[in-house]
């Protein structure tokens, strides 16, 4: 609930009150039993809220006093989160005589109250009504200077392990909070099975390896959760691993849960590139592992591995290749390769490659597949200059919308802030090429005279 929300809110809770519309009063009060802890003090602190130019909303006291006391219970409600404190007294003190969760929940709302009274008959009213969204409310607010008396006063009501399903996160944290400590093995196990609160799951496996590392080593360390087997690595004993163990764990499909096998396994003294070396040719993560590590592959290793079926394979052959940048002839070959993260990076090489030249990426420019032509496009950008503007033109008449869209914002771009500074001389042929590609493309007319201007085309 927007502070927004919640005024509009307070309006209509008090016309409802202070009118005479008896159906508009039952409906409110079930809307009210339905909001969330959070909503509810929300709706209290901005009952109570004002400022230059914005009064209280829930208008004067006189209106209030001939309509609190007649027995409505959405009326005491309202009324006891009156600015007004007098009225807020005598609203608590009859909220008491109220049965049910709503009555339980405003009483919540004036247990932390400011004024002693308020506190006192709020808090004897809360005497054996258990409720979860109340405690909920206290939960919140317990930060405030008598929140802390009012939460200790009220959660004795209580079994917080029974509270450690509750879907209230806040009221589940809070039970956790209290029963951590008393947790067993076998009762840290289970909640694990059940439990979706990243938080809370990480504080189960820090318990239980506290209690018994044994284990909990033995059911993570081949668990799907993440957490779970980077805490085992982390918090474990060296005596607790078997090496192959921290070997199957470097080859883990999470990144931090294989960083951190390396360090375990460099501890047990123990060379983590020497392991990915014997494995890269059987388990593709051991490459990606060797990059880690700083590690290369030979020419003929990583041109074997570029002939994989494997399009990670290729790729990590590409990052692993013994010198920086692969032959150019060999990256031109893989501008055709039928992976599009392949492509890209091979793109990214290419416009670093010395010597490359806009027609080298012909064939690429004109394939029918539209990966191989937006890498075309992406070394032809940044060859900079005029071979931007030209294959941002060239681009525009793609029949692949995400390219003309990409090569449309960059043209824009370089109109910007980079036209007034290309000073490289135009080719004929690059100014023809630009010519041709003006007539065709769909313009705005002042676009196309600034290039045209730019390029020295009459």
């Amino acid at each position: 609930m927007t502070p927004y929300e919640a005024d509009a809110a307070l309006v209509r809770l008090r016309d409802a009150c202070l009118g005479a519309d008896v159906d508009a009063r039952g409906e409110l009060l079930e809307w009210l039993g339905q909001l969330r802890p959070a909503d509810m003090v929300r709706l209290d602190e901005r009952a109570r809220w004002s400022s230059w130019h914005a009064s209280y909303p829930m208008g004067a006291r006189a209106d209030w006093d001939r309509v609190v006391g007649r027995g409505d219970l959405l009326t005491d409600c309202v009324a006891s989160m009156h600015a007004d404190g007098y009225l807020r007294e005598r609203a608590t003190q009859l909220l008491v005589s109220h049965a049910g969760e709503v009555a339980a929940r405003c009483l919540a709302l004036r247990a932390v109250d400011h004024i002693e009274p308020v506190r006192r008959i709020a808090l004897t009213g809360l005497t054996s009504r258990p409720d979860v969204v109340a405690l909920g409310v206290l939960v919140r607010m317990r930060d405030r200077v008598h929140g802390p008396t009012a939460l200790t006063s009220y959660r004795g009501q209580f079994e917080l392990a029974d509270l450690l399903a509750e879907p209230d996160l806040v009221v589940r944290r809070y039970a956790y909070d209290g029963v951590m400590l008393q947790l067993d093995s076998d009762q840290v196990a289970s909640r694990l099975e059940v439990e979706a609160d990243q938080w809370l799951r990480r504080q189960l496996v820090e318990r239980w390896m506290a209690i018994d590392p044994v284990a909990a080593k033995e059911r993570l360390i081949s668990s799907r959760y993440v957490e779970g087997r980077l805490t085992v690595l982390l918090d474990g004993t060296d005596d607790l691993f078997k090496r192959s163990e921290v070997e199957t764990l470097m080859l883990d499909r999470s990144r931090r849960v294989q960083t951190a096998a390396r360090w375990r396994y460099r501890r047990a003294g123990h060379d983590p590139a020497q392991f990915y070396r014997s494995h890269w040719k059987i388990n593709e993560t051991a490459l990606l592992g060797l990059r880690e590590t700083g590690q290369r592959l030979s020419e003929a290793e990583a041109r074997a591995a570029l002939t994989s079926p494997e399009s990670r394979r290729r790729l990590a052959a590409l990052h692993l290749w013994p010198t920086d940048l692969p032959p150019k002839h060999l990256l031109l070959t893989l501008l055709a390769d039928p992976s599009g993260a392949v492509v890209k990076h091979v793109a990214r090489l290419l416009a670093a490659t010395p010597g490359i030249r806009y027609d080298d990426v012909a064939a690429a420019a004109t394939s029918p597949h539209p990966n191989h032509r937006r890498a075309a496009w992406r070394v032809r950008h940044q060859l900079g200059a005029w071979n931007r503007v030209r294959a941002d033109l060239e681009a525009m008449r793609d029949p692949d919308e995400k390219l003309v869209r990409a090569a449309s914002d960059d043209l824009a771009i370089w109109l910007t802030f980079h036209s007034a500074s290309t000073f490289q001389p135009l080719l004929p042929t690059e100014r023809e090429a630009i010519r041709t590609h003006l007539t065709h493309v769909n313009l705005r007319a002042n676009m196309a005279d600034q290039i045209r201007f730019h390029a020295g085309i009459r």
